[in-house]
């Protein structure tokens, strides 16, 4: 008997999500986005709808087969209606590929081409208005409702802006606490609904934050092509059951890893602040990514800490690869690679999501490229498995580029005379004597700098603020830099020689690095 696999793939979701700069809609759309894949799909579906034939619902994917063709014909009509209806402004692409018993691998893999096509097919939106018709002014979408105000004036809404608010609205989200629905906040703390007060926890608002400074970090697995490749071909000889619980199965493995290595991200940060208000969102959670919102203090400890954690998540959660299909090489787990995007609370949201990625990009390119120079217990791979690693970057001026290279060329070069551009750094303990940039290093620098800051507190000589000198008199006049090197050489003579500020590794320095960490 002949079934029906559905595939379907959400579209627009970054457009979706920082079409605001507002905190409460971002989250809000990112709870949206979360449950199209879940709840949505599985109540369109109806009281026909078995976990069993589900083999990906998550990260924006769909994967579900159909026993009766006209079920699954009346989903692919009212599904895309109803994620418009819930998420306005997100569109969804459809496949569906009849397959034969026995071949549901194959079936597949027809399925991912079939919606590689209709990714490029135009949607209509649900919203479309009239000409004449009232529009939000922010967003340009139909006015939905009035809103009034903090300052007594009123606006014109749309009904994206409208779900958003109301999902993101920390009182709205007590209502969770009665039944089973996950939220973003649940999946990255751990926490169930009585273990916190939704009233005053989830509250982070970075209007009332000492700081103005936030980050976005942004982070996903390396080498996941590979493993859905090799894990393909080690389908081929596998029945329909072995091939769906397998993909269900590395799907779940993965997500829960992600999820695992978050929470123990997260509990790290949180451990001796203020209980009182979290100053975390999660905005992507699921798979093999992870993109959040942080207090700019709390973002390089965190990122840190996730990328070990994922590793250690993995090599866990994986072993079924080695026993199962006999992919042994992925017994010591998979690792990941993150970008962190220091901006004022003020900067475009979009503009910071997308630094992160192209940071993260970065440091990727960087553990790729050095792959054959590593010395690793990891058996070979089509190569050996890439490192984990973390690049960062300051946004200090409202000057926007689309190159990663020519901002950090602009920023932290000047001529031949220095090169401040010394990440990607890594940050496993066992990668530290490799010789490449490690966090590590921006520890051990970060140390001596608080002690000579605790130093400056009792009144003696501050060598952070003459290294901070001497690093900005780099850009503006080599000769005045010299000489305030020179004298936190004679004055601040131990900071210097613990410090090392004129040590470089490959003719790179690691001092900007240090101080840009340092002012969070």
């Amino acid at each position: 008997m002949s079934k029906y696999l559905y595939g379907a793939a959400v579209q627009g979701i970054q457009g979706f999500i920082f079409q605001t700069n507002k905190l409460q809609e971002i989250v809000g759309a990112s709870e949206l986005v979360e449950q199209i894949c879940t709840d949505f799909f599985k109540k369109k579906v109806g009281e026909s709808f078995k976990d069993e034939n589900l083999i990906l619902g998550a990260a924006g994917n769909i994967k579900y087969i159909f026993d009766d063709k006209a079920e699954c014909e009346a989903l692919v009509r009212k599904f895309p209606k109803e994620v418009m209806e819930k998420a306005p402004g997100i569109t969804i692409s459809q496949a569906v590929v009849k397959y034969e018993e026995g071949k549901l691998n194959d079936s597949l893999q027809n399925l991912e081409d079939k919606l590689r096509e209709q990714r490029n097919n135009i949607s209509i939106p649900y919203d479309v208005g009239f000409m004449g018709t009232e529009r939000s002014r922010r967003t340009g979408g139909v006015a939905y409702e009035v809103r009034k105000k903090r300052k007594g004036d009123f606006e014109y809404i749309d009904e994206a802006t409208h779900l958003k608010k109301e999902k993101g609205d920390p009182y709205y989200s007590e209502k969770y606490a009665d039944n089973d629905e996950e939220t973003l906040f649940r999946k990255i703390s751990g926490f169930e609904a009585k273990d916190y007060d939704v009233k005053k926890d989830l509250i982070f608002d970075i209007d009332q934050m000492k700081s103005s400074w936030i980050a976005v970090v942004h982070a996903d697995g390396n080498g996941l092509g590979s493993i859905i490749q090799n894990l393909n071909k080690s389908f081929e000889n596998k029945t329909d059951t072995e091939v769906k619980e397998g993909f269900k199965k590395f799907s779940k493995a993965l997500d829960d890893s992600t999820k695992k290595a978050a929470q123990s991200a997260f509990k790290e940060v949180v451990k001796g602040k203020d209980q009182n208000i979290y100053p975390i969102r999660p905005i992507v959670l699921g798979g093999d990514d992870l993109t959040v919102i942080i207090r700019a203090d709390l973002a390089f400890a965190f990122t840190k800490n996730f990328l070990v954690a994922f590793e250690e998540a993995t090599k866990k959660e994986l072993t079924f690869l080695a026993t199962d299909f006999g992919l042994k090489e992925f017994s010591n787990g998979i690792t990941a690679c993150a970008g962190i995007a220091y901006v004022k609370s003020s900067y475009p949201f979009h503009y910071a999501v997308n630094l992160a990625e192209k940071l993260c990009s970065d440091a990727k390119n960087f553990v790729k490229g050095k792959t054959k120079e590593y010395e690793s217990n990891h058996p070979k791979m089509n190569g050996l498995i890439p490192k984990s690693a973390l690049a960062f970057f300051k946004v200090q001026d409202s000057f926007i580029e689309d190159s990663l290279s020519d901002m950090k060329e602009r920023v932290l070069t000047k001529e031949k005379l220095i090169d401040f551009r010394y990440g990607p750094y890594l940050v496993s303990d066992k990668d530290i004597e490799l010789g490449f940039a490690h966090v590590y290093e921006l520890e051990e620098k970060l140390k001596i700098v608080e002690e000579q800051g605790q130093k400056a507190d009792k009144g003696e000589s501050n060598g952070i603020s003459k290294l901070r000198q001497w690093a900005t008199e780099v850009f503006r006049d080599p000769a005045t830099a010299d000489f305030f090197l020179e004298r936190m050489e004679t004055v601040n003579a131990e900071f210097c020689n613990d410090f090392k500020p004129k040590a470089t590794k490959n003719e790179k320095s690691i001092v900007y690095d240090v101080i840009q960490l340092h002012t969070f």
